[in-house]
């Protein structure tokens, strides 16, 4: 007598493969998102780093010529010198006072709440353009 028996074969169904595969989709999209905010407030960074700089070269420039200069060239910088993320402008100079900034261009238009900065010679730190608050984009809070 030939016993015949069934066997069950051990292994996953495509159900729950593609439960897996889901999974996996939505944790990824999650990281991703939280990756890209990283990177946006990482480029904030360079550019106040570079009103900072601009600034401290204005300060320089007035030292030797007794009025400050509009001219990115003359401070030995230029309007890329946040980046390619931002650039840097000189909208106001005179004798007794400046206002430096940068605009985000390209990828970084994404960040829609500090999409521009101000920094003055007094030392005011202005959010020009975005709906964030001084605290959230310059100091990155």
């Amino acid at each position: 007598m030939m016993k015949t028996s069934m066997r069950r074969v051990a292994g996953f169904t495509l159900v729950e493969l593609m439960i897996v595969v889901v999974i996996i989709a939505i944790l990824a999209a999650l990281a991703m998102n939280s990756y890209r905010r990283y990177i946006l407030r990482g480029h904030r960074t360079d550019a106040t780093r570079a009103l900072q700089d601009l600034s401290a070269r204005e300060e320089n420039y007035y030292f030797s010529n007794n009025a400050y200069t509009n001219n990115l060239t003359k401070l030995g910088s230029g309007s890329d010198a946040a980046g390619i993320y931002f650039n840097l402008a000189i909208p106001s100079a005179s004798s007794i006072g400046y206002t430096v900034e940068a605009d985000a261009t390209g990828a970084q238009m994404q960040d829609a709440a500090c999409l521009g900065f101000q920094l003055t010679r007094e030392g005011l730190q202005i959010v020009s353009n975005g709906t964030g608050s001084v605290a959230t984009c310059w100091q990155g809070q």
